[in-house]
């Protein structure tokens, strides 16, 4: 219980039980359970969409889908997002990437690619059609929160100083092996056996990034930690419209 309190307690912005003090075992043994953080999210997801698609269009539905994800989190993964992709445009060594990555100010690619970023995820949930809508709305962020998982198995954190992503790094393969099926039962139960290959397209994506950081960076960071979860989340999205558009097309 406790494992599963402090996912809740560092991926989200709810008010759960913030007086514990957790050892670094723990917080890493936390992130068996982020597939299970994300699909709360999701249903919050499911049940804004059934009540706003009464009241407004689509496409403001959508909007504000996107923007109610975003303040369950507080924006941490955006943020995440913005500082890695300004590290790795801006910086030519691993320590300037490092450096610029730490820098709170946001620069100009990374806000370029957060609106880019945004704008895609909102446009797939437009487009879904109904049917996998809610369904999509409830597994997308559990893939997203999964991602971050089997990267941090892969990788090592990047910095010498330490921060709080190290404590997330180097996870045990129980742990590694628990969120997957626990992601996988979500993405089976909700939109069928097929969403599996989806799971596995974006595993290689994740072993693809994990081996980009560790060349560009020297391993991982908080920051790619929401990079990370980000760009599962808009892949899983795009990947479910173009499945739902090709059957749709067949049938």
């Amino acid at each position: 219980m406790k494992s599963l309190i402090l996912a809740f307690q560092f991926l989200t912005v709810f008010p759960i039980k913030k007086d514990m003090e957790p050892v670094p075992e723990e917080l890493s043994g936390s992130m068996a359970w982020f597939p299970l953080v994300g699909a709360a999210q999701g249903l919050i997801l499911v049940a804004s969409d059934y009540l706003l698609s009464r009241l407004l269009p689509p496409g403001i539905v959508a909007g504000a889908l996107v923007l109610i994800l975003v303040l369950t989190n507080g924006g941490l993964h955006l943020d995440g997002f913005s500082d890695t992709v300004d590290g790795l445009a801006g910086g030519r060594t691993k320590e300037d990437r490092l450096r610029i990555m730490r820098d709170s100010s946001a620069g100009a690619i990374g806000v370029a690619f957060l609106i880019i970023l945004i704008l895609l995820k909102y446009l797939a949930i437009e487009n879904i059609e109904q049917g996998a809508r809610g369904p999509a709305l409830f597994v997308f962020p559990a893939v997203g929160r999964w991602a971050m998982v089997p990267m941090a198995y892969m990788s090592k954190y990047a910095r010498a100083e330490g921060g709080l992503g190290a404590a997330f790094t180097g996870i045990s393969r129980p742990t590694l092996i628990k969120a997957t099926v626990i992601v996988a039962a979500l993405s089976a139960l909700a939109l069928g056996a097929f969403s599996l290959i989806l799971i596995a397209v974006l595993w290689a994506v994740i072993y693809g990034f994990s081996r980009l950081f560790k060349r560009k960076l020297g391993g991982v960071t908080g920051d790619v930690f929401g990079f990370q979860s980000e760009i599962a989340e808009v892949l899983f999205l795009i990947m479910v419209l173009g499945l739902t558009n090709i059957l749709g097309t067949a049938e």
